[in-house]
């Protein structure tokens, strides 16, 4: 394209028309880096986020035997598509469910922005960066992880599940219910 721009202005070289063209042709060219600066932030933010939840998923998937033996119902929700969340919940023996939730850091508000030429101009490309928070509850936000801080440590799994273990044992905490579970066993004597 940028070969084909310059050919214009050539072709314009040496007429009445050549001011004209060559500032449209770097109008179009602000215009197109404006652009292709846009579409590299959101996906950069997008892929980020989503290697971010993979390994969420797998974190999840690991502890997910470990806690069922102690509640009626343990769920993993990959919900990305639909709610931009991945939902591991605990049910114990009461009913009762709380769900540690992953969300992308960055809003559909934040995405939205990027509509804006002013606001994408404030942005360094270079450090934009994707990431997840947790929550319990929504808008409540108990851990916020950047995708550097995770992909940076050359050990990525395991430098999320420092993060978000304790997490875990906090679900586990909330949802455990030891009258139940006692009963249970009683019962199945």
């Amino acid at each position: 394209m940028m070969e084909r721009l310059e050919k214009l202005k050539e072709k314009a070289e040496g007429t009445i028309f050549e001011e004209i063209v060559h500032s449209e042709v770097e109008s179009y060219k602000k215009q197109k880096q404006k652009e292709l600066k846009k579409a590299n932030i959101n996906n950069k933010w997008i892929d980020q986020a989503d290697e971010l939840f993979n390994l969420y998923l797998k974190i999840c998937e690991e502890y997910k035997p470990q806690i069922e033996p102690f509640v009626s119902k343990v769920e993993l929700e990959d919900r990305r598509e639909e709610e931009g969340v991945v939902r591991f919940t605990v049910t114990n023996f009461k009913d009762s469910s709380l769900s540690l939730q992953c969300a992308d850091l960055h809003t559909l508000d934040d995405y939205q922005k990027l509509e804006n030429d002013q606001f994408v101009e404030t942005l360094d490309e270079e450090k934009e960066e994707g990431g997840v928070e947790f929550y319990f509850n929504p808008g409540e936000t108990v851990e916020e992880v950047k995708y550097s801080d995770i992909f940076n440590t050359g050990e990525p799994l395991t430098a999320l599940t420092k993060i978000v273990e304790p997490l875990i044992l906090e679900l586990f905490r909330k949802t455990f219910d030891i009258e139940s579970l006692i009963q249970i066993e009683s019962d199945a004597e």
